[in-house]
């Protein structure tokens, strides 16, 4: 099979997920992803619990399938000199440091561009390469607060709320890895490589850019909306719902439909009086009166069950949605149509499964070719393929320049993962 990004080699020195995020989406389509660790102990984020068999980490390992590593130590001379050579026949350099890491540890573009003019130096950070907060930590929870993200997010009872997942890391990777595509892209054009530059405060403010796009023109600003209702501007028509039975769901009532509240009001089994109130023919009626027929939809809701209730509404042509807890999202047929949990047997730890690939292509699909590696565990293949001679590669063992968990267990040392 043809991979899309086939021939594609990226060193990958990014940690976490902002970056190993974007260098998955690339390897999971075919790229060469060589992850360089730190020697033996590997990236920080091995080390994020919980725990399966030997220390391996699910939450690290949902980032970094279909890679390969490579376990140096970049602050000597050796082990940096290592990185030029792998440079020198590689495509990308990713990164996710804060700005003039690399530059400092003589590996970012202008050290990386004089040795090979067609290689794309690819940073992610928390706000830009430049600028006043050139030098602040970057972090989700800090991109989704100066973003206005946050003040977007919850309602008016309880004030700014956050995701309930590290949304703006996962959106950031995604516009990374976009970034190094374009970058590729432009390549076949110019022959020449640049500088990719994504931040997470860019992607949390792109993430609302309709309605940032709206205020620089009208002024127009987004109050939080009613509790139960989803966004600001909607009605309660679009929103949220306990049922009966203690579950919820997610009621899009204001789209596709005409008769938006007579639909939503027969659903609800409301007398007529309220299914024909002049007040709620609208949108802007419903805008205007939106506690009062949130009230009536909850009240209302609250007398079914959520199937019954949901069927109702479908019977009506509107849009609903069950709010799934975790053991619903991956039991849902859809999600398991749509080849969203894979699974593959680890050694030393058994079958794991992941969140599988979001984009399916008909011809050159998306596939698991590599489980996550232990730290180091590809040395010898990927200086080999590099043309470096066995005895050098005990050398560099030997001055502790590289080194890998494969070479610890076989010393008897800790085991994989740990």
């Amino acid at each position: 099979m043809t991979d899309a990004f086939e021939g594609i080699r990226i060193l990958d020195f990014t940690q976490l997920e902002q970056g190993p995020s974007a260098t998955q989406v690339l390897a999971d389509f075919g790229a060469e992803v060589i992850k360089v660790e730190r020697i033996d102990v590997g990236e920080i984020g091995r080390f994020q619990p919980p725990f399966l068999a030997n220390g391996f980490s699910p939450h690290w390992s949902a980032t970094n399938r279909n890679k390969k590593s490579i376990s140096v130590d970049v602050k000597s001379d050796q082990g940096r000199e290592l990185i030029y050579e792998l440079a020198k026949d590689a495509d990308i350099v990713a990164s996710n440091f804060r700005p003039g890491v690399m530059d400092r540890l003589g590996l970012g573009w202008d050290q990386l561009s004089a040795i090979n003019p067609r290689i794309i130096v690819a940073y992610a950070s928390g706000y830009g390469l430049s600028g006043p907060y050139v030098h602040r930590r970057g972090q989700d929870l800090a991109a989704q607060a100066i973003s206005g993200l946050m003040a977007l997010t919850g309602s008016a009872e309880t004030g700014p709320v956050p995701t309930g997942t590290f949304m703006i890391d996962y959106l950031a990777s995604m516009q990374f890895a976009q970034g190094m595509m374009i970058a590729l892209a432009a390549r076949e054009r110019t022959g020449r490589g640049q500088v990719v530059d994504s931040n997470l405060m860019n992607a949390a403010i792109t993430s609302h850019l309709q309605e940032g796009t709206t205020y620089l023109n009208t002024g127009q600003r987004y109050p939080r909306p009613t509790a139960g209702i989803a966004h600001p501007l909607n009605t309660a028509l679009y929103g949220y719902y306990e049922t009966a039975d203690g579950l919820w769901f997610a009621l899009i009532g204001e789209y596709y439909v005409d008769d938006h509240w007579k639909r939503a009001a027969r659903a609800c089994g409301l007398d007529q009086q309220h299914v024909d109130d002049p007040r709620f023919q609208t949108l802007d009626g419903l805008r205007e009166h939106a506690e009062e027929t949130h009230r009536l939809l909850a009240d209302a809701i609250r007398k079914f069950p959520r199937a019954e209730i949901m069927a109702r509404f479908e019977a009506e042509d509107v849009l609903v949605a069950p709010v799934h807890d975790y053991d619903a999202v991956f039991d849902d047929p859809q999600v398991r149509h749509n080849g969203l949990v894979i699974e593959a047997e680890v050694a030393g730890v058994g079958p794991v499964k992941w969140v599988g690939m979001p984009v399916a292509l008909s011809d050159t699909p998306a596939r698991l070719r590599l489980v996550p590696p232990k730290v180091g565990e590809h040395n010898e293949d990927v200086l080999a393929s590099a043309g470096v001679s066995p005895e050098r590669i005990a050398e560099l063992k030997a001055s502790r320049a590289i080194g890998s968990e494969l070479d610890a267990e076989r010393a008897g040392d800790r085991p994989a993962w740990s």
